[in-house]
């Protein structure tokens, strides 16, 4: 004789549940991702009209105390130091609306920055072109030489501005 064994169901299982408030929102995060897209496009935009007035107001400023002189061929860094302090208001605000992450919030920032530079070179490079092509002349322009210095200063100026700015945004 053979005892019969009862059906047993198994029982479901249940996602396991978070031990502490602090593994919940880890584990809340990880589903959310590391980036927050709508919070960095916010500070880039808001890092690039900080630098178009910054730019703009120190160079009308440096134009009223020393002349006009230099005003095509040479800034005196005032762009750069203006796009380094926008880069860095642009990653803080990014990091601070995300609240999470602010280093790779920031880094985003910074790269938009080099995307809205590297779009904002081509459009004048392709202006003069067309200029030149709608004037008749069916000849090379020269666009000056590129300085493979500056461009890879500027890339990491906007990369170092936006981890500086992802960074200050720790809550203390």
């Amino acid at each position: 004789m053979s005892k019969a064994k009862p059906n047993r169901v198994p029982a479901r299982s249940q996602p396991a549940r978070p031990a502490t408030p602090r593994q919940a929102v880890a584990v809340g995060q990880a589903e959310r991702g590391q980036i927050a897209w709508g919070s960095c496009i916010v500070g880039l935009i808001a890092g690039e009209v900080l630098l178009f007035v910054l730019s703009n107001v120190a160079l009308g400023v440096a134009n009223a105390a020393f002349g006009t002189a230099g005003f095509q061929s040479a800034d005196g860094g005032i762009v750069g130091v203006s796009t380094f302090l926008a880069v860095i208001s642009g990653g803080y605000l990014a990091a601070r609306l995300a609240g999470r992450f602010g280093l790779y919030q920031g880094m985003v920032v910074g790269i938009g920055f080099i995307i809205v530079g590297a779009l904002f070179q081509f459009g004048q490079e392709a202006s003069i072109v067309h200029s030149s092509l709608a004037s008749g002349t069916h000849t090379l322009v020269d666009l000056g030489p590129m300085s493979m210095g500056n461009l890879i200063t500027g890339d990491m100026l906007a990369l170092v501005g936006g981890s500086i700015g992802g960074l200050l945004s720790r809550r203390r």
